[in-house]
């Protein structure tokens, strides 16, 4: 395949890329056969994709956004064992569209949204720990979590899964929300080595329970390894060869790496 003539195609469109490893693409006029095997009505020509190595609830908030503004309809949604040394998971996201201008613009939207709330995934070299949450949920993380929809809808959790029940115990004794979704290791989750929680209630009571579920679940993190960094700035952080280096101190120092808060 060209690269160029795909990229350029009004058919096909490579649309741009987000943190946490994410792509979006979208396809125009999606091949019958392809539609057949991911069940997608007949109504829906053009279809948008959202997929990463890294993280699933910074993408569905970021699409549950992008869905109040572009009349789309979520089609598939995969959580995947993925995330290479961060132990949790990768996502994939299809979503239909009456035509190839709303697809594209849902997926541009989702993207610079996906930068925004990535920053709130702290990672090391053993796992990670992700505290996100939005005021206002809407269709996508009803669909997804349970949430009700239009109140406030938080989800905090951590890999290896041991640490995730401490940072949701810890998040649930520091205010009233209640949890309305859930994950480990053989529940929602496929196996993967994470557990956590989606919450909702009141703004500033998710907003404070996830704060305390996040400071508990980074500082058990810290035991293992280097100070959590968010996935933003780890680049920035740790130079452009952190991987190479698998986050040893020698790349990252182990002390007072942590980024802004959010």
């Amino acid at each position: 395949m060209n690269v160029n003539n795909f990229l350029q195609s009004e058919a096909t469109q490579f649309v741009g890329t987000a943190a946490a490893n994410t792509i979006g693409l979208v396809i125009g006029t999606i091949h019958e056969d392809i539609k057949a095997l991911l069940q997608i009505p007949d109504e829906y020509q053009a279809i948008s994709i959202v997929s990463s190595r890294t993280g699933t609830v910074a993408q569905a908030i970021a699409i549950d956004d992008a869905v109040k503004a572009v009349n789309a309809k979520l089609l598939r949604f995969e959580m995947a064992i993925d995330a290479g040394k961060q132990c949790g998971q990768g996502c994939l996201f299809v979503l239909g569209a009456e035509n190839i201008s709303d697809a594209r613009r849902l997926v541009e939207i989702a993207l610079k949204q996906i930068d925004y709330w990535a920053a709130c995934i702290y990672i090391n070299e053993v796992g990670h720990m992700e505290s996100h949450v939005t005021p206002r949920a809407g269709e996508i993380l009803h669909e997804i979590f349970g949430t009700p929809l239009g109140k406030a809808f938080g989800v905090i959790g951590a890999a290896p899964a041991g640490i995730g029940i401490v940072a949701v115990d810890q998040a649930m004794k520091a205010a009233p929300v209640d949890i309305v979704w859930y994950g480990s290791p053989s529940h929602n989750l496929t196996m993967m080595n994470e557990f956590s929680a989606g919450i909702s209630g009141d703004v500033s009571a998710v907003q404070k329970a996830l704060e305390a579920g996040k400071q508990v679940g980074c500082e058990l993190l810290r035991v293992c390894g280097i100070t959590p960094i968010s996935i933003t700035k780890v680049h920035e952080i740790c130079g452009p060869d952190y991987v190479k280096e698998n986050y040893t101190p020698t790349s990252c120092l182990k002390t007072d790496n942590t980024s802004d808060e959010r």
